[in-house]
């Protein structure tokens, strides 16, 4: 302890035989000398700059630091573990805390000198073994005074951000809050391979060097966050670590229960990380104001969540619930944390409904609503059901808000939204209308009274003012969407406008869109046999009829089951029309240029395996069979084509060029609709997917208690926002 204590201002001791003796020769560990020169640094290498913060250590201030070998100098962090006068411009608190400390180091040198040098050697432990992106590197030791020298935060740290948003009234976007806790993740398991345990995970210990400001896009500036101060983390036996550690409210019960002096895990970190995903979502600390917080998390107790934080991704929150979970075997492990937050879902499921019956979805079709102060509803998803009943949800924001249902005399099968009303087709040949919002019925007409065919599909063409109505037999009416018609069934002339059909069988209709403004399109019609039909229309009239095939030579027994195109129902100015096909049974998905009728593009489902899922969730074997792949539903949203498979997966691809970006498997079986939910006025769209069974994501990697097991759910249908 006096070699320690002689070290920090002499270079020799007296002995009282031998003179002034070297501390270089009899305890070098004292000057550091046993670091090698590669991590000393000289104090002329040096030059301090303002004062930056202060901590339970002491002052960390900015500075300059020479290169060794060159003239250049880097940007450094200087933490120091000695008392050194704050700078003239100090505030009143931080000269109070230097005359403090000084006034321990002048009572009692020896103690707080060997102090000091135990805290120097405890982070130098930890960080001169560390190279990770998301950990501050150690730049060097300085002797003289004794400080660490660090990389320099250009932004500092996050609890300082934090309480900016909070000022500004901001929040952090989603992608914002994935980048920030992917980063602490990886860097919080990469110290657990090292068998560290961190301990003391909080804002306030995570450096900023690149954040979107608040109400900026997260496209424009990249999150770029490291994981700093190591003075309380411990290497740890596989058994586990002792002691007593880290922030009140962070601090994991089993720290708190016994004082430290029971063994605990590195799990006590992933406990911690559940309180600092609540900073992130709520800005707050958690137990802000709170009187005993040691026994509120003792008692089971958690910090309040607001509304606000509620709209959050469903996933954020169930992660952050996991990790505080009072058993440490209960919580997920820093790995666990890392595949989770990794999945595309994290950041885009924001509810999840279960239908109240195993029905199968038949038809579906979105529709927006008005957003007012009153209702707050953002749009409806209607949802024809082969029990004979249409369901509702309703959604306000990106939550689902209201759940109803009405009857039909028949199973609905198709459906589609003309302006402000929801058409409905059913297996006996009739239309039925009704009104968005109060679920009024308008009116109902059967097309033909003789026939009693299944309408398969409905399609509103917008400039025409007609709604191509497609029975399974081949025919195709097209009816007035701008007029009621007079009578419950034989209204040709004044409701029913044409018929156009030359096939035996109809699957899927939609429309492709050459201009904005002229009154020309084109029906593009799936039928059997793998061909489709194209019908031409001028001015409401029909004026030809072309059959292309996907195969040459024509295959017997294969059905054109979707069609949709990048225009139909809107037209989207200035990008060129393409049409998406799929032929069952199959597991292609084929893209055709209208233009030159020409198949262009090509996907095949079953080369693509889901990601976001563990070595216990995913049977490649089992997912690798044809039978799997094949293809249920498609939507076209803006850029992307998204495509459901018999096995509950989601494709999105790129629409140009059908690339694919991600798969991932939220549901057990088949996806039945994949739909777009545009809002009536200013806001993101909304994609609703429906499938049977729904796959957690927090379960494909962590068992829990609190979600159901995927057996039960198997058979029940729901709906992801």
């Amino acid at each position: 302890e006096e070699c320690i204590l002689a070290a920090y201002d002499k270079s020799s001791v007296k002995c009282p035989n031998h003179g002034d003796v070297s501390l270089a020769h009899i305890a070098p560990d004292t000057m550091f000398l046993d670091l090698g020169e590669r991590h000393l640094i000289r104090p002329h290498s040096l030059v301090r700059g303002k004062l930056l913060g202060r901590g339970a250590f002491g002052f960390v201030f900015k500075g300059t630091c020479r290169v060794r070998g060159s003239n250049d100098t880097i940007q450094v962090a200087m933490k120091m573990l000695q008392p050194v006068q704050p700078g003239p411009n100090a505030s009143q608190s931080a000269i109070i805390a230097y005359k403090g400390a000084q006034g321990k180091w002048d009572r009692d040198p020896l103690q707080y000198a060997s102090k000091a040098y135990c805290t120097a050697r405890q982070e130098l432990n930890i960080l001169l073994t560390l190279r990770h992106p998301h950990i501050v590197p150690l730049v060097g030791v300085c002797t003289r005074p004794l400080a660490l020298v660090l990389d320099l935060a250009p932004f500092g740290a996050l609890d300082a951000t934090l309480r900016h948003y909070r000022r500004t009234g901001a929040t952090l976007s989603p992608y914002t809050l994935q980048a920030i806790i992917l980063q602490v993740a990886k860097a919080i398991e990469y110290l657990h391979q090292q068998h560290i345990i961190y301990r003391d995970l909080k804002s306030e210990n995570v450096l900023v060097w690149s954040i979107p400001p608040p109400f900026h896009d997260h496209l424009e500036v990249p999150v770029h966050i490291k994981l700093a101060d190591y003075g309380i983390s411990r290497l740890t036996l596989p058994s586990g670590t002792k002691g007593f550690g880290g922030t009140e409210g962070f601090m994991a019960p089993e720290i708190m229960r016994y004082n430290g002096e029971e063994e605990y895990t590195e799990k006590v970190d992933c406990f911690s990380f559940g309180m600092f995903i609540y900073e992130l979502l709520t800005l707050h600390q958690p137990f802000e104001s709170h009187e005993s917080v040691k026994e509120c998390i003792l008692e089971g107790g958690r910090p309040p969540l607001t509304h606000r934080e509620t709209a959050y991704p469903t996933y954020m929150l169930d992660l952050m619930v996991l990790c505080w979970c009072q058993q440490p075997r209960d919580r997920p492990s820093a790995s666990q944390i890392v595949s989770i937050a990794s999945a595309p879902e994290f950041t885009h499921l924001y509810d999840i409904v279960s239908l109240n019956h195993s029905a199968a979805v038949t038809a579906t079709v979105t529709a927006p609503l008005s957003l007012t102060e009153e209702t707050g509803m953002g749009g409806e998803v209607w949802l024809a059901c082969g029990n004979s009943r249409a369901d509702q949800l309703v959604v306000s924001g990106r939550a689902c808000v209201q759940y109803s249902t009405l009857s039909l005399p028949d199973c609905p099968t198709a459906a589609c939204l003309v302006d402000g009303y929801v058409w409905l087709g059913d297996t006996a040949g009739t239309i039925h209308v009704f009104r968005v919002g109060d679920c009024g019925h308008v009116f109902s007409y059967t097309l033909d009274p003789a026939d009693s065919t299944c309408v398969c599909a409905l399609l509103y063409l917008t400039q025409q003012a007609r709604v191509a109505v497609g029975l399974s037999n081949g025919r195709v009416f097209l009816v007035r969407s701008d007029a009621s018609p007079s009578s419950h069934t034989m209204a040709e002339g004044s409701f029913v406008m044409s018929e156009l059909g030359s096939s035996t069988v109809l699957h899927a209709i939609t429309a492709v869109y050459y201009s904005s403004d002229s009154g020309e399109c084109e029906l593009w019609c799936g039928e059997s046999n793998g061909a489709l039909s194209i019908y031409p229309m001028r001015d409401n009239v029909v004026t030809g009829h072309e059959v292309l095939n996907h195969y040459e030579p024509i295959i017997a027994n294969v059905d054109v089951l979707q069609v949709v195109s990048s225009h139909a129902p809107v037209y989207y100015s200035g990008r060129l029309p393409s049409v998406w096909t799929y032929v069952y049974p199959g597991c292609v998905v084929y893209q055709w240029d209208p233009i030159t009728r020409m198949i262009v593009n090509k996907l095949d489902c079953s080369k693509l395996v889901p990601c976001s899922e563990s070595l216990k969730s995913i049977s490649i074997e089992e997912h690798l069979s044809p039978g799997r792949c094949q293809v249920t539903s498609l939507c076209v949203l803006d850029s992307e084509l998204y495509i459901g498979t018999t096995w509950g997966c989601i494709v999105v691809a790129e629409q140009a060029t059908m690339r694919p970006v991600t798969v991932f498997r939220p549901f057990q079986e088949e996806v039945s609709a994949i739909l777009a939910l545009r809002p009536a006025t200013e806001g993101d769209t909304v994609l609703v997917t429906l499938g049977r069974g729904y796959r957690s994501l927090i379960r494909r990697y962590k068992d829990t208690a609190s979600t159901p097991s995927p057996s039960s759910s198997h058979s029940h249908t729901y709906a992801l926002l």
